[in-house]
């Protein structure tokens, strides 16, 4: 036992025996990028899985619905629930219950058990990325803490670019099982690093209100519509994008036969143009400023409307190229705007930033859901652009319109303002 504590300790800390900001930093961010991954890993061997778990594409597609639900479930209460155990006495437990998940996905003979065991996993880790910006808001200082932010933007479309093709590779090796047993690992390291992160003295709280206190920032917010709105946007995005991922196996098995390579490669393309425009818009947003940002989206997305329209008129059919095209178009626009109403939302919010970035996360996770299930049940690739070109027209629609409604709004309260004086 001493000798697996040393050598954990040794993991955690490294050779100086100090846990330093950077270390923290690599430790959060692997930790939230295997959590995403957990997501679409699976994805290129969808079918393969389908085979071995006695049932369809369309059933093993809802088994990401499930882990959605279950991250939402797992964090609507999270919030007051940290506040009142402190961050350590939350984490532990709910790794231990993802690594469980984990495994049960890795001995699943049935796709009810994998579903369930899917559900269970995303509850333990829901609260991962939670905890996540709690240590990061305790331990660095206000120029550190930016930057760190900044690093942290990009963990999902990263994570989403590089697990199918992890997941391609261990399937062409080995069996998909193996997906789920290195997760279980790499939560094992997870559990490792908060077991030794030393606990901040937390001062104490009202149990009997806090969630109450909670419920009502939540309800307060659904009121707000200028905060509904923005906090939608991210999820628009990520369900667009979520559609075309999970209906990519059978975007390829119509054109390229069922190759989980090709399907890897097609569903991270247009995350690679999401990253390189992430990068192009901090730089913008530094030099610039936000407007500049939401502008240049809006440039984006009328291209994408131009294009669409060209398409629809010469009645062109629908090939991977036009696919990708379109995806890729998305997900640039999407990098000049998503960052902007995310900002937007939480300035909204007010003093319940808190609560707010749970709804943000929340609200894509709904999104998701809903998306995902659209997919499998039309089990269309035509179907499956158009739904993503809705998401996207829907997304520059509330961008265009949501500004008009906050100066309208804004105008009234002035004039009621004058009256009253």
């Amino acid at each position: 036992m001493k000798s697996f504590k040393e050598m954990a300790k040794n993991l955690i800390f490294g050779k100086k025996g100090t846990l330093s900001n950077r270390r923290i930093t690599f430790f959060l961010l692997f930790l939230n990028v295997i959590t995403a991954a957990a997501v679409s890993i699976y994805i290129p061997c969808l079918k393969k899985m389908a085979i071995d778990l006695h049932t369809t594409s369309t059933v093993m597609q809802m088994t990401i619905v499930a882990h959605l639900i279950g991250e939402f479930s797992g964090r609507v209460l999270c919030g007051p629930i940290i506040e009142l155990y402190g961050n350590r006495a939350v984490i532990l437990p709910s790794l231990m219950i993802s690594i469980v998940g984990h495994l049960g996905c890795m001995i699943s003979e049935s796709s009810s058990m994998f579903m369930v065991m899917r559900f269970i996993q995303a509850i333990g880790s829901s609260v991962i990325y939670i905890i996540s910006q709690n240590i990061i808001g305790e331990t660095f200082n206000e120029k550190e803490k930016s930057s760190v932010i900044g690093i942290f933007e990009l963990y999902q479309p990263i994570a989403w670019i590089l697990s199918p093709f992890v997941g391609s590779i261990l399937t062409q090796i080995s069996n998909w099982r193996v997906f789920f047993f290195l997760l279980a690992l790499a939560h094992v390291v997870g559990l490792l690093f908060f077991w030794m992160y030393p606990a901040k003295e937390r001062q104490p709280v009202q149990k009997r209100f806090l969630i109450l206190k909670f419920l009502h920032e939540y309800a307060n917010l659904l009121k707000n519509y200028s905060f509904v709105i923005y906090a939608l946007i991210p999820g628009l995005f990520a369900g667009g994008y979520m559609i075309f991922a999970t209906s990519s196996t059978l975007i390829c098995h119509k054109f390229f036969g069922n190759n989980s390579s090709v399907v890897a490669i097609f569903a991270a393309i247009p995350l690679f143009f999401y990253v390189f425009a992430t990068f192009a818009y901090r730089i913008i947003v530094d030099k610039f400023g936000v407007v500049a940002s939401r502008r240049i989206g809006t440039c984006v997305y009328g291209i994408f409307g131009i294009y669409i329209m060209y398409i629809a008129m010469h009645k062109s059919p629908w090939t991977p190229g036009i696919l990708l095209t379109l995806m890729c178009l998305q997900c640039v626009g999407s990098a000049f705007l998503v960052p902007v109403s995310v900002l937007k939302a939480l300035q909204s919010a007010h003093n319940s930033t808190c609560a707010g970035a749970l709804t943000v996360v929340i609200f894509r996770n709904i999104i998701m859901s809903i998306c995902i299930t659209a997919a499998a049940k039309f089990n269309s690739s035509i179907t499956t652009v158009m739904s993503c070109v809705f998401m996207t027209v829907a997304t520059i629609l509330l961008l265009m319109t949501t500004r008009k409604i906050i100066k309208t709004r804004a105008n009234r309260k002035r004039k009621r303002n004058g009256t009253i004086v």
